[in-house]
């Protein structure tokens, strides 16, 4: 069994998410995912990335930030 190492909270006006995967870009896109469910607003969600790979974490933390602005503009 192999354990996830990729960890993405989000809070929503709905409530926690913690989403888990085992790839970067499988949490990004699980983020990314629920992020678009709230177009319009994302910038009241609120996000915390956590892994092992500082790096990795950077990424994905800025690739979130980018799409909550992108789809609070849309």
């Amino acid at each position: 069994m192999t354990i996830p190492c990729f960890e993405v909270t989000l809070d929503t006006r709905d409530g926690r998410r913690i989403l888990t995967a085992q790839a970067e870009r499988e949490a990004a896109l699980m983020a990314e995912s629920v992020m678009r469910r709230y177009e319009g607003e994302t910038l009241r969600v609120g996000f915390a990335v956590a892994c092992p790979d500082p790096d990795a974490r950077r990424r994905i933390a800025f690739y979130l930030t980018d799409l909550a602005l992108e789809l609070d503009l849309a």
